[in-house]
C-alpha cells in the first residue's frame, strides 16, 4: 500500500467516525473542512470498498447497520492507536502518557500491587491507570490489555514476558491443625492428612514438591477446593488442612506464627512473577515506564521475602 494510500483510509475513518459521532453530514463536513456531499461521496466509496453498508440514511437521522457497528467499534480502536503511536513518537512526549490498562490476579494485586499504583501515578502525571484484578484468565490481546502481572509458568506465545521476581511457594499448616494431627516427616506422609485442594495448578491432586535430594509427585486429597489462594489460606489459618502458601500471601501469618511451614525441606516446583504484553504491539513508552517500575519494586529476593 502507498503513503498515499494509507492516508486516505485513515481520512475516511476519521470522517466517518465524525459522521457517527456529530450524527450529521453537515456536522462531520465542519470539522474536517469538506461540504456535506464531499462527506457523503467518501462513505459511498468506503462502503463500496468494503462491499458493505455501513449507514441507514433517512430524512431524520442517520443509524449505523449491523455491519456499520462493527466497522465503527474496529475504527475506533484503529484511531485511539494511532493517536497513541502519534504521541509516543512526538519529539516532545518524555513522559509516559495516555491510558495503561493492567490485569493482575486478585491475591497478589491486592496486596502488593494496590499499593504501588499511587507511587506509579505520582511518577508518571500524564499515565492514566486503569487497574482490573481478577483470577479469571485475560485474554490481553482481545480485550485491550497493555499489560498484566502472572504468576506462575507461561505458554502463551502470543505475549512478550518480562520476569520480575521468584514467585516461592510452600506447604503451611496451622499449628492447632499439626496438634490433632501429627506434623508429616516426609512427603509420602501427605497422603494421610486433610490437603487443601489448589485448582490453579495444573494437576491439583498431585503436587509436585522440589527438594535437596530430587523431586517427588504426591497424591493428595481433600475436602476444600478453590482457584482462590485467599480462600485456601483463610481455611489454612482455621485449622482445615495443609495447603500451599505463595510466600508473597503468607509471609505475614508465618513471622506471627498463625501457621508454621510443613516439610521446610520442599518447595513446590519453581515459578516466578512476570510482567506480559502483547507480542504484536511495539513497545510503547508507557508500557515500558510501568515494567521498569514493577521490576525495580519486586526484583529478587522480592520485599515479602526480604522480610
Amino acid at each position: 500500500m502507498t503513503r498515499f494510500g494509507l492516508l486516505s483510509e485513515t481520512s475516511e475513518l476519521r470522517v466517518f467516525a465524525s459522521v457517527i459521532a456529530h450524527g450529521s453530514f453537515a456536522k462531520a463536513a465542519d470539522e474536517h473542512q469538506m461540504t456535506p456531499s464531499g462527506v457523503s461521496k467518501l462513505i459511498a466509496r468506503l462502503e463500496d470498498r468494503l462491499g458493505a453498508r455501513l449507514l441507514q440514511r433517512t430524512t431524520r437521522k442517520l443509524s449505523l447497520t449491523e455491519a456499520g457497528a462493527i466497522f465503527h467499534s474496529r475504527a475506533l480502536r484503529v484511531l485511539h492507536d494511532l493517536s497513541e503511536a502519534e504521541a509516543e513518537v512526538s519529539a516532545d512526549n518524555l513522559q509516559p502518557r495516555g491510558v495503561l490498562r493492567l490485569s493482575a490476579p486478585v491475591p497478589f494485586g491486592t496486596a502488593h500491587l494496590a499499593p504501588l499504583i499511587p507511587k506509579m501515578a505520582r511518577l508518571f502525571p500524564e499515565l492514566t491507570i486503569e487497574v482490573e484484578l481478577t483470577d479469571r484468565f485475560v485474554d490481553l490481546i482481545d480485550e485491550g490489555y497493555d499489560l498484566a502481572i502472572r504468576l506462575g509458568t507461561l505458554t502463551d506465545s502470543r505475549l512478550i514476558v518480562r520476569r520480575l521476581c521468584a514467585n516461592t511457594r510452600i506447604l503451611i499448616a496451622s499449628p492447632d491443625y499439626l496438634k490433632e494431627r501429627g506434623t508429616p516427616r516426609t512427603p509420602a506422609d501427605l497422603g494421610k492428612h486433610e490437603c487443601l485442594i489448589f485448582t490453579a495448578l495444573s494437576d491439583a491432586r498431585k503436587w509436585r514438591l522440589v527438594g535437596k535430594s530430587g523431586n517427588v509427585t504426591v497424591p493428595v486429597e481433600g475436602r476444600i477446593v478453590s482457584n482462590n489462594g485467599q480462600v485456601l489460606f483463610e481455611a489454612i489459618k482455621a485449622g482445615h488442612g495443609i495447603g500451599l502458601g505463595a510466600t508473597f500471601l503468607v509471609h505475614e501469618a508465618l513471622k506471627r506464627g498463625q501457621v508454621v511451614r510443613v516439610l521446610p525441606g520442599y518447595e513446590f516446583e519453581h515459578a516466578s512473577v512476570f510482567a506480559v504484553y502483547p507480542s504484536g504491539r511495539q513497545l510503547s513508552s508507557k508500557v515500558r515506564a510501568a515494567i521498569d517500575f514493577f521490576a525495580a519494586a519486586f526484583k529478587d529476593p522480592p520485599p515479602w521475602d526480604r522480610r
